[in-house]
């Protein structure tokens, strides 16, 4: 439906939990434990940075292990909360604090001229382009979102419902972390996800994965030097068939 680009369903957060997320990066909680630079080791991804949002921590993201919870579904076109900074990422901070992060609520999709469907995706390889060079540089944000899904490109199932074979879809999430980090781009009240080059547990089923972030990496992805974020592959997925 949306061409070629990758993930075009993600399961976000409520207007309310994103902004406590953002006090909480911004230092506003005071029970938000020191991080350390980014730049110093590569992220352990179990580690806890942060008191989330809810507090069932040990789910492996298998989408059994987690009925009960609030389902909140995007789609491009939807207009759900993103985390953006206050200041030009062409410069960045030091460091996150009170007043360098708010919540804005923006469409999924950069609009075109040329094309009904708005572009949801944007690699980090293609940050030179016109349509994105701007906001690469001046307008990185962060997506915050419970796991994400894509469909494969080469194995199928038979639906339950129609009885018709479609494509078999899996649903993405990292273990004992309940909220996932993407990167983003906004222009306006528009914004588009960050894809990268597959990891290993990705590649099976697209070629590209969301530029998945540690809590630890977002004054790096907000600031000059974000392309060193571009190799994803440690981090630790769990992927989980759909139906």
């Amino acid at each position: 439906m949306y061409g070629e680009g990758m993930c075009a369903h993600y399961l976000g957060l409520s207007d309310e939990e994103v902004d406590r997320l953002v006090g909480q990066l911004s230092g506003e909680r005071p029970e938000r434990p020191e991080s350390s630079p980014a730049e110093a080791t590569a992220p352990q991804y179990e580690q806890r940075e942060l008191d989330y949002p809810q507090s069932e921590r040990q789910s492996s993201g298998s989408p059994r292990e987690e009925r009960g919870r609030r389902w909140i579904d995007v789609y491009p076109k939807t207009v759900s909360p993103v985390i953006v900074p206050t200041f030009d990422t062409a410069v960045g901070v030091d460091e996150l604090t009170p007043g360098t992060l708010e919540r804005a609520d923006l469409a999924w999709g950069y609009s075109t001229q040329w094309n009904p469907q708005p572009i949801f995706n944007t690699r980090i390889e293609s940050a030179d382009k016109p349509i994105w060079r701007a906001s690469m540089e001046h307008d990185r944000c962060i997506i915050a979102c419970r796991r994400f899904y894509e469909s494969s490109g080469t194995e199928t199932r038979v639906s339950e419902r129609t009885g018709r074979v479609i494509k078999q879809q899996y649903v993405f999430a990292i273990p004992d972390m309940p909220i996932m980090f993407i990167g983003g781009i906004r222009r306006g009240d528009e914004y588009s996800m960050i894809t990268t080059r597959a990891n290993a547990v990705m590649a099976p089923v697209h070629p590209r994965m969301p530029l998945i972030l540690h809590p630890t990496e977002l004054t790096t992805w907000l600031g000059p030097r974000y392309m060193r974020l571009a190799d994803r592959s440690a981090v630790p997925l769990a992927a989980h068939k759909v139906g």
